[in-house]
């Protein structure tokens, strides 16, 4: 009876914790997303389709459910740092795209802060 008792504890610890890793991942692969969202900010720049449509399109174009693109804005939407990550990445992803572009300079931001002078007057 013990041993019952404790394979059935034991499987559903594995089945809880192999839901909450399932909930836990993405639906869309990372590096398809930032070809989707940059595709969607080029056609939102370029094109007088709204938004709406232009989310069908590209969405279409790479084959992906809106269950699937949603849930994968959830998935970034649970931790803020993911989403820092993710748009760091398709910064990089565009500038590859357009190599002519001009980049961030670190030189040319301000040595120091407008907050920083506000201070110190």
């Amino acid at each position: 009876m013990r041993t019952r008792i404790f394979f059935l504890v034991l499987t559903v610890m594995i089945m809880f914790s192999g839901l909450q890793s399932c909930k836990k991942s993405s639906a869309i692969d990372e590096k398809k997303f930032i070809k989707i969202y940059a595709e969607m900010i080029f056609m939102q720049d370029t094109s007088s389709l709204s938004q709406r449509t232009i989310k069908e399109n590209v969405l279409k174009k790479y084959n992906v459910s809106e269950k699937d693109y949603s849930s994968t804005i959830n998935f970034y939407n649970d931790d803020p740092e993911r989403w820092q990550q993710f748009f760091d990445s398709t910064i990089v992803y565009i500038e590859k795209l357009n190599p002519n572009s001009k980049k961030s300079d670190v030189k040319s931001l301000p040595k120091r802060s407008v907050l920083m002078d506000k201070k110190n007057l």
